[in-house]
């Protein structure tokens, strides 16, 4: 069920959260794998495709863009830190048909706040909790509960070598009105000059280092997002209260240091699975403006510590 796949998303994206949080924080005998992005800005182009509803053919064009800063800082020296980290998405889809020459499109926004807790354990392990209530909407309306998503996951961390470290935990939201708990699984490995970050069930990247400012690598990654909106002009017989998105990109990624601590980041690809239905207030899909696979095109800036 779509329910069920886009829990699985939205879940999954924390573990992320948790992994760039937790890196600030390696252990204290040994280099840290990853860098910390303090800040970061990512624009998503995805291709036009075409749908086919009830007999109605057309084509349907989305762009996305998701700016996020974090940071960590020490509640008490080398044992407990606290995260903070707030992002912002913005979504847009333009849809035309063939047939009619009708148009429609739509702007969608998501704030997310998430606050983190990073406790440092003996034997370079380490565990890291975060709640992340976040906001998404088309703001056509006054706020109200169906706006709001909450969810919360927790990692146990192992720094088991200079090379290696690994981890395991799960993500939970009550959403859907049922508490869900989601499986999350962890590992950073880095030898010589390649590079390894597995997060599942969310993101696989393996990336070749030319030196220490410059890699290549590919990657896959998942996401998705559920917004409340408002569809004022639709006929009486349809009742559609939410938008559902999601996708799995594949493909090469780039990343080269601009000036400073700032870096510029390149991708392009595959985009699967594409997603897009318009929901009633029980999660039924109304329209299905899901597309076959489509390339993408990613620009971004980040800025490592």
């Amino acid at each position: 069920m779509m329910t069920k796949r886009l829990i699985i998303i939205l879940t999954a994206t924390l573990a992320i959260n948790l992994t760039y949080a937790q890196s600030k924080t390696d252990s204290l005998q040994y280099k840290r794998l990853t860098k910390f992005p303090v800040f970061s800005t990512n624009y998503f182009n995805y291709s036009s495709s075409e749908f086919d509803i009830n007999n109605q053919k057309g084509k349907i064009e989305m762009d996305e863009w998701t700016t996020m800063l974090q940071f960590a800082f020490p509640i008490k020296e080398k044992k407990w830190y606290l995260s903070n980290r707030v992002q912002y998405t913005y979504f847009t889809f333009e849809a035309t048909t063939e047939l009619t020459n009708f148009k429609a499109s739509k702007d969608f926004h998501s704030i997310a706040y998430s606050i983190g807790i990073i406790k440092i354990l003996p034997k370079r392990w380490k565990l890291v909790a975060s709640f992340t209530p976040t906001l998404a909407s088309d703001f056509e309306e006054s706020l109200h509960s169906d706006d709001f998503i909450f969810q919360a996951a927790a990692l146990a961390m192992k720094r088991s070598s200079q090379n290696f470290e690994y981890g395991f935990g799960v993500a939970y939201t009550t959403r859907f009105g049922n508490a869900t708990l989601i499986p999350l699984v962890n590992l950073t490995y880095k030898v010589n000059n390649w590079e390894t970050l597995v997060i599942l069930p969310a993101y696989i990247s393996q990336n070749y280092l030319f030196n220490k400012n410059t890699k290549l690598g590919g990657k896959l990654a998942v996401y998705g997002n559920l917004y409340n909106a408002v569809f004022s002009n639709t006929t009486s017989n349809i009742d559609l209260n939410r938008v559902s998105y999601s996708r799995i990109t594949i493909g090469p990624d780039f990343q080269t240091k601009l000036f400073g601590d700032f870096h510029l980041n390149v991708g392009a690809g595959i985009a699967m699975r594409n997603i897009l239905e318009f929901q009633d207030d029980d999660l039924n899909s109304e329209l299905d403006f899901s597309t076959d696979n489509k390339f993408f095109f990613n620009i971004g800036i980040k800025l490592l510590k």
